[in-house]
């Protein structure tokens, strides 16, 4: 039992100060013990140049951000109270009802210094909000399992999925798969009422929605898998696809992190973090055959410097920007069989610390969310980087809130 419990801390403890959660207290224009609603908030407006908006863990906020303008709009504060960290992780957005999602991670009540540090390891209940994009007034909110991961919405505006990085389960119920499994919850967007919660694998992380809305993709990091699980039915139907000859064991060797679904849905590109390279900066890429349901290891890209994060696309799939950390770069990789790295753009500390998410803008510039270092004796700015999508050169850069998670885009 005491083994089992070992190997489980491994990921944890990889994970710890590997890029989630800050100690800084939010600082917002009006002061922390005054009700929120004071705080004015903006109406996400329709800019011609693209609209983003950025969650950001570290200070409870979310950020409006003009593309072609190169300015931030407002960061405004989002949550359930203003005494207490509230951790907005990822988000959804239904452009054609104005309205986002996000789920709060509230952290455990002693936390790891560091950027992401308690990522995994709260045992609270989560909350996932729905807010309008009109003075981000909350519409509804339902209480999930611990450590919500991502969250994704159908196209049609209709149902909601919601993923948890459970490592505190896991690790609490050594030798007992079926009390280890992390669950996916499937939710009414309208009413806000939990369909289903899922048991499905160890830890499960950031999901893809396949095109038709059929299909949810969801890396499992505790099982070394990809869970495919079929949402065309209620209860949803997983199955879990291993990376090469693994076995479910809540013991990750290659710890399956992040997921990108090329633009054509034919792959699912997997980004694992394995549990024992935080100090050598290494990982890896997979593909994941949509119509196979096998991943092809012949397309696998392995990593000797740098951790990888959550990459994403140009508009015709051939090439994946991947931002790492340790050292901080951003790479463009060649996505042919192996894929390729032709370029590496490293980033000094003040342009961006810790790179942690690409997003490929509809003005076709790639956004680099950079968490930064905020720590009793380190700082560096969290920001957003504009990069040309051709060159990849620094064009624009907005100041956000704390640990920038996400990046979505309002056309």
């Amino acid at each position: 039992m005491k083994g089992a419990k070992r190997r489980l801390l491994a990921p944890l403890v990889a994970l710890l100060g590997a890029a989630c959660g800050s100690s800084d207290a939010p600082v917002y224009d009006a002061p922390d013990a005054s009700p929120w609603r004071t705080v004015r908030a903006p109406v996400v407006p329709h800019l011609a140049g693209g609209v983003a908006i950025v969650s950001e863990l570290g200070s409870d906020s979310v950020s409006v951000l003009d593309l072609a303008g190169g300015r931030t709009l407002a960061t405004v504060p989002v949550g359930l109270t203003p005494l207490a960290a509230n951790g907005p992780h990822d988000l959804a957005v239904d452009a054609r009802a104005r309205v986002f999602y996000t789920p709060l991670t509230f952290p455990p009540p002693v936390l790891v210094p560091g950027p992401h540090a308690a990522h995994g390891s709260s045992v609270t209940p989560g909350v996932l909000e729905k807010r309008s994009f009109d003075g981000f007034t909350l519409l509804g909110q339902v209480q999930v399992d611990a450590n919500p991961g991502d969250v994704v919405a159908s196209d049609d505006g209709s149902r909601v999925y919601v993923s948890h990085f459970d490592l505190a389960r896991a690790i609490a119920h050594p030798g007992d798969r079926p009390s280890q499994l992390s669950r996916v919850y499937v939710i009414d967007a309208a009413t806000m009422r939990v369909l289903a919660a899922v048991p499905v694998c160890v830890a499960g992380h950031e999901m893809e929605l396949s095109d038709d809305g059929r299909t949810v993709y969801l890396a499992c990091y505790g099982d070394d898998a990809l869970a495919v699980i079929d949402v065309s039915v209620v209860p949803p139907v997983p199955v879990l696809v291993p990376i090469g000859s693994a076995v479910a064991s809540a013991s990750p060797v290659y710890g399956p992190y992040a997921t990108a679904l090329s633009p054509d849905g034919s792959t699912v590109w997997v980004v694992a973090q394995p549990p024992d390279s935080r100090g050598t900066g290494s990982g890896f890429v997979f593909a994941f055959d949509t119509a196979t349901r096998r991943f092809d290891l012949t397309r696998t890209l392995t990593l000797h410097l740098g951790r990888p994060f959550f990459p994403d696309f140009s508009d015709d799939g051939g090439t994946m920007f991947l931002p790492v950390q340790g050292p901080d770069a951003l790479l463009r990789v060649h996505l042919g069989t192996p894929p390729t790295i032709t370029q590496t753009v490293s980033f000094t500390a003040d342009q961006c610390r810790l790179p942690h998410r690409a997003s490929t803008g509809p003005d076709g510039r790639v956004y680099v969310a950079c968490e930064g270092l905020h720590t009793a004796t380190q700082t560096a700015p969290s920001v957003v980087l504009g990069l040309d999508g051709v060159t990849l050169d620094p064009r624009t850069r907005f100041d956000v809130g704390v640990d920038p998670e996400d990046i979505l885009f309002v056309e």
